[in-house]
């Protein structure tokens, strides 16, 4: 796992959040990606109301995917984006955290670093996305 990784684990969820005090998912990578990576994403937090409403963040995700990356990429590297299908349609994202997990956050428990295999995450993964 990366060394970075445990000084984000546990940030609280926040819809629309994009700081150490809340983040929804989209918010924690743009903050890994900035703090991390000096690698800055659009703010996108006027693009949506609610980052529980899975109707709501597919569409997004239909629209801003190719703004957020480069190149779809077959295997998850360091600094890699990954595309989180729910119910059937990409509307989640992460982060590489190194060893085969990925950081990610979700309503129910803030920010967590999974495994690809656990049963969270396993088959849902839409594809792994090299940033810009």
């Amino acid at each position: 796992m990366h060394k970075w990784v445990k000084n984000y684990i546990g940030i609280p969820f926040a819809s629309n959040g994009r700081t150490r005090s809340g983040c929804d998912c989209y918010g924690l990578v743009r903050l890994v990606l900035m703090e991390v990576y000096g690698v800055s994403l659009p703010e996108l937090s006027n693009d949506y109301e609610d980052a529980r409403n899975t109707a709501e963040t597919k569409r997004l995700f239909e629209e801003k995917i190719p703004v957020l990356s480069a190149a779809r990429i077959q295997a998850i590297e360091e600094k890699a984006v990954v595309i989180i299908r729910e119910a059937g349609h990409p509307c989640h994202i992460g982060i590489d955290a190194g060893g085969g997990c990925v950081l990610h956050t979700n309503y129910k428990t803030g920010s967590v670093c999974q495994r690809l295999t656990h049963p969270a995450l396993a088959g849902r993964i839409e594809g792994f996305y090299r940033v810009r």
